[in-house]
């Protein structure tokens, strides 16, 4: 098609009005594309959906999450919603609740609980296990699991927590345990002792580990007797655990000096325990005798000091006391040959062991540190070394520890900071795991430390970690290093960041003005001084032009960054979702220009006056802007085609468990909408459908600007509802076996209805019960707003309706028998009422304007040009001869040659009978004075002039360039000359020097021969 004009387009004739019509073809072809377009590129239909309320309650932290171009969801239809939700702390103190509601009906359920891997079965709480060895033997047969509540604080008592049973599957059998949780700290230790059956001699083997939840019961420790049946169809895994022959004893070696090297254990002892060093030597030391000083302090005692070889070292021991410290003196002897054992070990060989005790009640329940200086003295010792001493501590406590623990309330953290200034907390507990399945909070000399502060931090007393919003990224497993005496632990956290900018979706990014809708209230915009006065005056009782509404929401997806600095996202649920944090960036989103659109609790947008604007959202950390929408408000005017209404008769609700996150909970609500029963209360739920296809619900207005008033075709079918909690609720008094037809219209408010404008902007129908039979659909009008339905206009009589929002609250009997062309009259007088709010012009319309005058004024003098040139010559008199029609034009010629050309035309044009000496050479003269020639045209006349134009200039040759016109003589003397013979006019203006240059140019200087030459010309012609 395109091309087909554009070859039209073409062929158009060049003419001078050519280019003209070139362009106006080319603009008509454009405005047709366009409008082609836009007719066939119109988005459909916005999805409808339940305009119900979804919400969680006792849910501390959740979400609403949405997946890309899927909102509402595809299962949404006019009397049905989905929504949703993503709660990070799934299992708070009670059960969260969701509660739908659509005024004044509402309903509400309990959250089932997750569903968790690998049997899919429901857990009511959300437990971490910690298994806190990795291997045991035959010494040491315990196995220990820490069991923790992550969530929520719980309530107290010692009833309302489960117990956790531990399930231990080896080939060699099965055991199990169970531990209560503890109040306090909503944790246990499992303690199991695997049988000594369970240890092979010669190899090491391994138990898996599971658990699973069961209510408190009656009886000792609260978790009832043990359960011997197999409990794997619902355990959930914790680990595995080696069951090892022998685990060689934890040392720690510290060299002395060059020869001699000092092994102590490295664990914890308790009072009263005792417990060894051991003095290595190598095998080249020489010396025959060594005396070892050990300082140590009150609570700690060395009891004895027994070498390792008996036969060939000797050692004797000496005790002295102090105020704080206890001084111990140990001088060995050889006793045996010097020269080298041939059966020690090469490098070290055991030479030494001392005894250490420590007293009772000396730590008072706390772990301490006892210090134990060493310092050796031998001949042949290097003289830097004699004086060196080794300070070596040991941890006293009371408690037998095994192991350091810290407890998170959760293991992932979404971090919001960055969108509302607040920094998030994950509070953390230090607990440590005593032999015998006691736990023990620490809460002094503790350090902790966090592998990344780009992505989390941890406090300074190491009882919490945090995001501030000045982290750049997420991450999935950072770490946090704890550590409490000799013990350490660490923590790992996923971190969830926002990927910015925000995602700002509007439900409509262009607001139009409703044609035929206003509503209450002063015009938009600030008036001209002048009219301030009568401004004041009207402003009471005017009312403003009501814009488009859209709804707002702010998404933003979040994601954790890989830990090796790699570009590969971890999304939380998924790629395509996001999270909804309106809740959150509300208070920070304005409207760039307030005077063209505002918002209304950070979720509808409303239009104020026509411009272009940007919602944004600002951070409250710096001034950066975290997301940015465009929108527009236009004076073009759109019509509220129709009503689209579902009746509700109460509220349904469902809910469903995700699997892409354990927190991830699906609800859906709908509408019943069955045989209403005897003064059933019906709430009417509305959408208005506008002429630019977009479809919004009527909760996105105010109530005082709505009129809605429903209407029933038999009498008393109806009552106005005593609850206003909805847009529009009415009781009815009960519907046949074919339902009851419910006829609902749109109004502007009551003070906004002057004059004869009473007609509905809009109109729609809902039945109660089981509607008729579907017929085949009636011509739409242009407008469904210029007539009642079809069912009204059938029964031309009398109609009840129950006045809404807007009306006076009472049942009352009304005609509509309005025409269309009435209705139609109406809405234009209504619109030329209106009262155009003051538009601001903005420098890109000034631009546009001011070009558009320049072209306009261009025109305009192409126009006034062209004018005058026309009657210009039209008022042009023709030459005689032209006043015959059949008479030939004249023509003009022009002359151009040499002076001696002319002068020979000139002399030959003279008249026959005048005297020789006028017509004889002028250099003959030999006057100063210029000769002038005039031949008379026929008929006596003098015809158009013919003149040279051109100068002289002293000593130089020129041209003539003379103009003659040729007319045709009068018809009455063409027998006295000759038929072609031209009437000619000249005029010859040439002085003396003139006549002497053409005279010698043409090589003439004696006059005789000039005339004689002259003579010659005459008679040949």
């Amino acid at each position: 098609m395109c091309a087909g004009m554009a070859g039209r387009a073409a062929a158009a004739p060049r003419g001078p009005r050519g280019p003209w019509r070139c362009l106006l073809l080319a603009l008509a072809l454009a405005l047709a594309l366009d409008v082609v377009r836009v007719d066939c590129d119109q988005d459909p239909l916005d999805t409808i959906y339940l305009p119900a309320t979804l919400e969680l309650l006792d849910a501390p932290e959740h979400f609403r999450v949405q997946q890309v171009g899927h909102y509402p969801p595809a299962n949404s239809s006019l009397g049905s919603r989905s929504e949703t939700f993503l709660l990070l702390q799934p299992w708070p103190r009670v059960q969260p609740l969701l509660r739908a509601s659509y005024p004044p009906f509402a309903t509400q359920q309990v959250v089932p609980p997750r569903v968790t891997e690998p049997h899919q079965q429901p857990v009511p709480w959300d437990v971490r296990a910690v298994s806190v060895e990795a291997a045991v033997t035959p010494a040491e047969p315990h196995a220990r699991v820490l069991f923790h509540l992550k969530g929520q604080d719980w309530p107290p008592g010692p009833g309302s927590l489960p117990c956790a049973w531990l399930h231990a599957t080896h080939p060699a059998g099965t055991a199990h345990q169970a531990c209560h949780f503890q109040p306090s700290l909503g944790a246990c230790v499992v303690e199991m002792e695997f049988p000594s059956h369970w240890f092979s001699q010669g190899s090491t083997t391994r138990a898996e580990l599971a658990y699973t939840l069961e209510p408190a019961a009656e009886g000792p420790g609260g978790c009832g007797p043990s359960q011997e049946e197999d409990p794997r169809k619902q355990a959930l895994p914790v680990g595995g655990v080696e069951l090892r022959p022998a685990d060689p004893p934890q040392y720690q070696e510290v060299p002395l000096d060059e020869a001699v090297t000092l092994r102590v254990p490295d664990v914890p002892v308790r009072p009263g325990q005792l417990f060894s060093a051991t003095l290595l030597l190598r095998h080249n030391f020489t010396a025959s005798i060594l005396t070892l000083r050990i300082k140590v302090k009150k609570g700690l005692h060395v009891t004895a000091a027994r070498p390792a070889q008996p036969s060939l070292w000797t050692a004797k021991l000496d005790r002295f006391k102090g105020s704080k410290h206890h001084t111990t003196l140990i001088i060995c002897h050889r006793a045996g040959n010097t020269g080298l054992d041939s059966s020690s070990p090469p490098e070290l060989s055991e030479f030494l062991w001392v005894d250490f005790l420590v007293e009772n009640g000396t730590s008072g329940g706390v772990a301490v540190t006892r210090p134990v200086t060493w310092q050796l003295e031998y001949a042949g010792q290097a003289p830097e070394a004699e004086k060196d001493k080794m300070v070596w501590e040991i941890l006293v406590s009371e408690r037998d520890v095994r192991a350091l623990v810290p407890l998170a309330k959760a293991e992932e953290l979404v971090n919001t900071a960055p969108l509302t200034g607040e920094p998030r907390h994950v509070p953390i507990r230090l607990v440590t795991v005593d032999n015998g399945g006691a736990l023990v909070e620490v809460t002094e000399h503790i350090g902790c430390e966090s592998t990344n502060t780009q992505v989390l931090q941890v406090s300074e007393t190491c009882d919490a970690v945090f995001v501030s919003g000045k982290e750049s990224r997420g991450a999935q497993g950072v770490q946090v290093d704890f550590w409490w005496r000799r013990l350490r632990a660490s923590l790992q956290m996923t971190v969830w960041a926002p990927l910015l900018p925000l995602r700002i979706e509007l439900t409509d990014t262009t607001l139009e003005q409703v044609r035929g809708w206003r509503v209450p209230g002063p015009t938009e915009g600030m008036p001209e001084p002048e009219a301030a006065a009568e401004e004041a005056e009207r402003r009471p009782r005017s009312c403003r032009l009501q814009y488009q509404r859209a709804g707002v929401r702010f998404l933003v997806p979040f994601a954790a960054h890989p830990l090796d600095g790699g570009r590969r996202l971890t999304h939380l649920l998924g790629p395509d979702w996001l999270l909804d944090v309106t809740h959150l960036v509300a208070p920070h989103a304005r409207v760039q220009d307030p005077r063209v659109a505002s918002l209304e609790g950070g979720r509808i947008l409303v239009g104020r006056e026509p411009g272009v604007t940007s919602i944004e959202v600002r951070s409250p950390l710096s001034d950066s802007i975290l997301g940015e929408q465009a929108l527009a408000v236009t004076d073009d005017k759109v019509s509220v085609l129709e009503l689209q209404v579902q009746p509700v008769m109460g509220i349904s609700l469902a809910l469903s468990r995700g699997t892409a996150h354990p927190g991830e909970v699906t609800a859906t609500c709908w509408a019943q909408s069955a045989f209403p029963a005897p003064k059933q209360e019906v709430a009417l739920s509305l959408w208005l459908s506008f002429s630019d296809h977009t479809l919004v619900p009527a909760e996105l207005y105010n109530q005082h600007d709505l009129g809605l008033s429903v209407s029933a075709e038999e009498p008393g079918a109806i009552l106005p509802a005593k609850d206003q909690g909805a847009q529009l609720g009415v009781v009815v008094s009960g519907a046949g076996a074919e339902g009851l037809p419910l006829h609902v219209a749109l109004h502007p408010p009551e003070p906004c209805r002057r004059g004869r404008h009473r007609v509905p902007l809009a109109s729609g129908t809902a039945w109660l019960g089981l509607p008729p039979a579907p017929t085949p659909p009636p011509a739409l009008p242009s407008s469904p707003a210029r007539g009642p339905p079809a069912t009204e206009a059938s029964m031309g009589g009398k109609q009840w309706e129950a006045v809404g929002i807007g009306g006076s609250g009472v049942v009352k009997g009304k005609f509509e028998r309005a025409e269309a062309e009435a209705r139609e009259e109406e809405e234009e007088e209504e619109e030329e009422e209106m009262v155009p709010a003051p538009q601001r012009v903005t420098d890109l319309e000034l631009g546009m304007y001011a070009l558009l005058g320049i072209f306009c004024l261009a025109i305009l003098i192409f126009l006034v040009n062209g004018v005058v040139f026309v009657l210009r010559y039209q008022r042009k008199e023709p030459p005689d001869g032209a006043t015959d029609p059949a008479s030939p034009q004249p023509h003009n010629w022009v002359w151009l040659g040499t002076d001696q050309e002319e002068l020979s035309r000139q002399l030959d044009r003279q008249s026959p009978g005048l005297p020789q000496g006028e017509g004889g050479c002028p250099c003959e003269s030999g006057g100063g004075g210029e000769a002038l020639t005039v031949a008379q045209a026929p008929g006596g006349g003098t015809s158009s002039s013919s003149s040279t134009l051109a100068r002289k200039e002293a000593g130089g040759r020129r041209k003539r360039v003379e103009f003659v016109t040729f007319a045709p003589a009068p018809l009455a003397e063409l027998s006295q000359e000759s038929v072609g013979a031209p009437a000619v006019q000249s005029i010859l203006v040439a002085g003396e020097e003139d006549i002497r240059w053409v005279c010698e140019d043409m090589g003439l200087k004696d006059p005789e021969e000039l005339r004689s030459y002259m003579e010659r010309i005459r008679g040949s012609s």
